[in-house]
């Protein structure tokens, strides 16, 4: 039984076939999905990039707007100012007092006055927040600037931030100067310039640095290179390294590489751009552990949703290899506790039979030798005594005595074998030569009652005693045949069955009731008028003998079968 319960809670092997196989198309739906995800984290931070460099290519066209604009602005109040200035002075000469006036924190101008030779009359000028030799150096920018004035060539003069206008080349020191100058009535030049902090808010703001630097604030982006023309780049970085043409590049999309240097590692977008009519190339630098964070966020959410699916997978195939086990567990019980009442009741009918055997074995002991005796009178009477009148009707008395006490003593015979151990001559034998056999054996007669006698046989070697396995289940056919009406069909079945050979004996006849087969295999039971209740009892015995079972089942009206198991090998 431990051995049936150990084969029971088997992992079958099509449950684990099932979960790999499952296993294998999650692991492989995950491969498919980590690599579609990947493709769209590259196209994600291409797209960023994109978006970064129309950012970049619209805040540089707003740059140079601002600039114009500004520019403008400057000039338009410059013009103003002088203006003013100018006619003020042709009333009255200005004093340091009115300059004072209009030259303030809030003016954002410097304000100088020339006299017809070119020296300076006084001024709020920028010289005191700067350096005396810078100062001297716009004093000579200044002169060379005003001159047309002073030669009555020209009656406006305008020097932009760029220094674009300027017929004189700066030094370093005074690139990007901002002056507006007009003839003064009483002869010389009135100039106006923007203060020091003033300029150096307008190159801030209007500085292509500044614009970029602002878009750094986008998380995970390092550097910024704008490259127009044949003008040098524009260049910002969160860092103080440089990002140039020593770095080795290697492409992992369209437009989206991999830089490095050393032990540092960086992703580069390179995106052509318009910046106003000019054609020109972003370069956009991220942190390459921007993408390996991604990376990790979805292995790690792909491996998290592939381990509870398993466990889920693996709790449900517990679930129902516990479910299933439990079934069969139950099967198993029902089937054992069938055997024990089988057995119960089998036991129960050896000690019956044994019981009965021992009284048939002694009484027919006891009643054999004065039966014998009676019968040798009854053949004397018959043969040396003559009645003399009705010598026919003695002989025939006569005769009926002899017959029955032939027929008493073979059922005293039968009795007696019943008690003793069968003596059982093993042989091998083929199982469809043995039920053919049969069959040929109860042909005749079964078409002689119009009822069909029909073999399903394999071809099977087995053990048994030829004699007493026939004459069993010739009982069980004989018995079949009383049971059934014309029209009515036997069928002798046999087949192996593992280490097992069934045999089984099927008929259409009257069937048996629950009563009769809780009795049937009972010595001395019968329902036949002529019956002596020894056939079936002695079927039993020679089954029991050969280590098989037999089993009946049958409903009235509808027919009967006898199931036989014998071991294959003795």
């Amino acid at each position: 039984m431990l051995r049936a319960v150990k084969n029971i809670l088997k992992l079958n092997p099509w449950y684990i076939g099932l979960y790999l196989v499952v296993l294998g198309l999650l692991l492989l739906s995950s491969y498919i999905e980590y690599k579609s995800r990947y493709r769209d984290t590259l196209q994600l931070i291409q797209d960023q990039a994109a978006m970064t460099a129309a950012v970049i290519a619209q805040s540089g066209s707003g740059q140079a707007y601002l600039t114009e604009e500004l520019k403008q602005s400057y000039i338009d109040r410059a013009i103003d100012m002088l203006g003013m200035l100018n006619h003020i002075d042709k009333e009255q000469q200005l004093t340091r007092g009115d300059l004072d006036k209009w030259v303030n924190d809030e003016t954002i101008m410097d304000i100088t006055t020339f006299d017809s030779h070119g020296n300076k009359d006084w001024g709020n000028i920028s010289a005191s927040k700067i350096s005396e030799a810078v100062s001297q150096e716009e004093n000579i920018w200044l002169l060379s600037q005003l001159e047309p004035i002073f030669s009555r060539e020209s009656e406006l003069i305008i020097v932009g931030v760029d220094r674009s206008e300027s017929s004189y080349p700066p030094d370093d020191s005074l690139n990007d100067q901002f002056m507006v100058a007009i003839p003064r009535e009483r002869g010389g030049a009135i100039a106006c310039q923007l203060s020091w902090e003033a300029e150096q808010n307008f190159k801030y703001l209007t500085a292509m640095e500044s614009a970029l630097e602002d878009l750094l604030h986008v998380n995970g982006l390092q550097y910024l290179k704008l490259a127009l023309d044949d003008r040098e780049p524009y260049y910002v970085s969160k860092t103080d390294k440089l990002v140039d043409d020593s770095w080795s590049r290697e492409a992992l999309a369209d437009i989206l590489y991999k830089v490095s240097k050393g032990d540092t590692s960086l992703l580069e977008v390179v995106r052509p751009v318009f910046f106003n009519t000019s054609l020109g190339e972003v370069r956009i630098g991220f942190k390459a552990d921007t993408l390996l964070s991604l990376k990790g966020q979805i292995v790690y959410q792909i491996l998290l949703r592939t381990t509870l699916f398993t466990l889920l997978a693996f709790v449900l195939l517990i679930f129902l290899l516990v479910r299933r086990n439990a079934a069969l567990l139950v099967a198993e019980k029902k089937r054992i506790e069938a055997d024990v009442y089988r057995l119960e009741k089998l036991n129960r009918l050896r000690e019956k039979q044994a019981a009965v055997g021992e009284l048939a074995a002694g009484v027919a002991h006891e009643i054999r030798n004065p039966l014998n005796a009676i019968g040798i009178v009854a053949q004397r009477l018959k043969r040396e005594f003559s009645p003399g009148d009705d010598q026919q009707e003695y002989e025939a008395l006569t005769g009926t005595m002899v017959s029955e006490i032939t027929r008493i003593n073979q059922s005293l015979q039968e009795f007696l074998e019943y008690t003793r151990p069968t003596p059982l001559n093993i042989s091998t034998l083929d199982l469809l030569t043995f039920l053919t056999s049969i069959q040929d054996l109860y042909k005749t007669e079964a078409s002689e009652q119009q009822i069909s006698l029909t073999v399903e046989v394999d071809t099977v070697q087995f053990d048994a005693d030829s004699d007493y396995l026939r004459q069993a289940i010739s009982n069980l056919v004989r018995n079949a045949l009383d049971a059934c009406n014309p029209g009515a069909s036997i069928t002798l079945e046999g087949y192996k069955s593992g280490e097992l050979i069934a045999i089984k004996i099927t008929d259409t006849g009257v069937g048996i009731t629950d009563e009769q087969q809780s009795r049937i295999f009972d010595l001395y039971y019968t329902t036949k008028d002529m019956g002596t209740g020894v056939g079936l009892a002695l079927t039993h015995k020679i089954i029991a003998d050969h280590h098989g079972t037999i089993e009946v089942t049958s409903h009235p009206g509808e027919g009967t079968t006898f199931e036989i198991e014998l071991p294959v090998r003795q």
